[in-house]
């Protein structure tokens, strides 16, 4: 190992004793040798801090402790807490793995492209004790990728690059704990929004991608942990922060001329597929001898034609990346 370090993993931690030591280990095994790891604590009320304290025995790894303030936070803390000489940061939630080389190959595979900002690779589930769960199901979603071509959404190649258009209509690229991303590029964008409770990643991927692509990776490299406590299973909050991540994108004055346009027809083609599916959904309903719920079906499917831009509505507080900037919170490192 170097002195400096070329990546730094950054773990942000809140409230995940169970799971956490397991985590950090997974990194420590890493065949890329130059890492530091920096553990985040986010105002914890369990023992979770407790048990990573021991693990600064190892001189890669540092913990720091805040107050409580969300994740994109906490995530900002920890990227302005990397060492000067790092080049690359991944983002690893606190009960996810990775194999043993996920951040050499990553690491390898960007040094190829000098045009990308990130790489990443496929996730699966696990469950909470690390079996696989549905084993090929999540990674089969990450492969399955559309994007606008010619007014229609089209199926694109798993190793395609990830281009902004793509991410703009979904984010195939889930869950952080998979993307190496350049930090010059991470710090260019002004890190993570702190509107943001679940969708913080998806926007700072979309705004990424404004300044070049992500390279995929198309193997499975990293272990997605499904248990009870996953923020991401709340739907009404999902719904709220796709729609924020919509319209931020959509109406931020760092768009291109280009890329205005190429925006308005990704909208447009992402509509006319959701009000497809909505009214194959009514037909259905109908020949089922459902017809209230196939008139809500077909009432959503118009709802979509005519929507013909995002809601402004939708956009969150801060809505323009111009505003953000990396604004950590302040941390003190534990005894």
């Amino acid at each position: 190992m170097s002195d400096a370090p070329s990546v730094s993993v950054i773990v942000p931690l809140h409230n995940g004793a169970g799971f956490i030591v397991e985590t950090i280990s997974c990194v420590l095994g890493q065949t890329h040798p130059d890492i530091e790891v920096l553990i985040v604590d986010d105002g914890s009320t369990d023992d979770g801090l407790d048990r990573v304290r021991p693990l600064r025995r190892d001189p890669r790894v540092s913990v720091a402790a805040k107050r409580w303030s969300g994740i994109a936070d906490t995530r900002n803390a920890g990227l302005s807490l990397v060492d000067a000489a790092s080049s690359y940061v991944l983002f690893l939630d606190q009960d996810d793995i990775i194999a043993p080389d996920l951040i050499e190959t990553l690491f390898v595979l960007l040094s190829t492209h000098p045009e990308a900002v990130a790489a990443y690779a496929i996730a699966d589930f696990i469950d909470a004790d690390g079996r696989p769960l549905h084993p090929g199901a999540f990674a089969g979603g990450m492969r399955t990728r559309r994007t606008a071509v010619e007014g229609a959404l089209r199926a694109i190649a798993p190793d395609s690059p990830a281009t902004f258009c793509e991410l703009f209509v979904s984010n195939p690229i889930y869950p952080p704990s998979g993307i190496l991303i350049r930090k010059a590029a991470l710090l260019e964008i002004g890190g993570f929004d702190p509107s943001y409770r679940v969708a913080d990643d998806w926007d700072a991927l979309v705004r990424l991608a404004r300044l070049g692509p992500l390279i995929p990776l198309d193997e499975i490299k990293v272990g997605y942990r499904r248990h009870g406590a996953n923020a991401s299973g709340n739907t009404p909050l999902n719904v709220r922060e796709t729609r924020a991540v919509w319209a931020n994108t959509y109406y931020d004055p760092m768009n291109s001329r280009e890329q205005r346009g190429a925006l308005r027809d990704a909208w447009r083609a992402l509509q006319r597929d959701k009000a497809m599916t909505k009214s194959e959904a009514a037909k259905a309903s109908l020949r089922s001898g459902a017809p209230g719920r196939a008139m809500s079906q077909a009432v959503d499917a118009l709802a979509h034609r005519v929507l013909f831009a995002p809601l402004r509505a939708w956009r969150t507080r801060n809505g323009s990346s111009m505003s953000l900037v990396v604004r950590a919170p302040a941390v003190t490192l534990p005894d």
